[in-house]
Parts: C-alpha cells; structure tokens; sequence
C-alpha cells in the first residue's frame, strides 16, 4: 500500500493471515470490501467471523477430508491401495469481505 500500487484484491494462506492483513487494511485507511476485497483460506469459524468486516472464506470440509484419508488408509492396511492423486472438493463461503462486481454486495453464508 506504501508503493503507491493498486490493489483491489488479496487472497491469504489462512483465515488468521487474512486477520491480521484486515486490521492492517483498516488501519491504513482502506476499507474492505469497498477498497480491496480480502479472502483466508480454511474457514476457522472463530477467525473469520470476529474479523471485522466477517470474512470470505475457503472451506477446505477438514473432517470430510480427514474421514477421506482415514478410508484410504483402512483399504490400503486390507490390501487394497488406491495409488495416484486424490482429490476432495472445497467450497468458497462468502461473507462481508468480498464484494460483488460493480460494488453490489456479496451474499452473506451461514457458515
């Protein structure tokens, strides 16, 4: 923000990155998510809604996917290996943080 370069967006590793980055943006005067939208990435509940405004999150279903791997494991024990990549879906949650395009308000999520 010091450089003088515009940023409209900033997407962190973690829900308690993105905190931190939140109260530095009010701080410097910049006002989310009119001035720069602000994503974290894991959903921590306790994170994402004390931040002020409630942040927009990426949910990563951390249980689904411990459960996910736990199956994996089982059936690899019994002899039945699953090689190669494995994937497991996310979903974005939208809060306060974000905007939609041309200033309309995102929809908020419960979750």
């Amino acid at each position: 923000m010091a450089s003088g370069t515009h940023v409209d967006a900033v997407f962190c590793g973690s829900d308690q990155i993105a905190r931190g980055v939140s109260d530095g943006l009010r701080t410097a005067g910049v006002r989310i998510p009119d001035d720069v939208a602000l994503v974290g990435f894991d959903n921590w509940d306790v994170m994402a809604l004390a931040c002020q405004p409630p942040l927009t999150s990426v949910d990563m279903d951390l249980e689904g996917l411990g459960r996910a791997a736990a199956n994996l494991l089982l059936a690899a024990i019994n002899g039945q290996p699953t090689p190669g990549r494995q994937t497991h879906p996310c979903r974005l949650v939208v809060r306060e943080s974000t905007a939609a395009p041309g200033g309309w308000p995102a929809r908020s999520s419960s979750r």
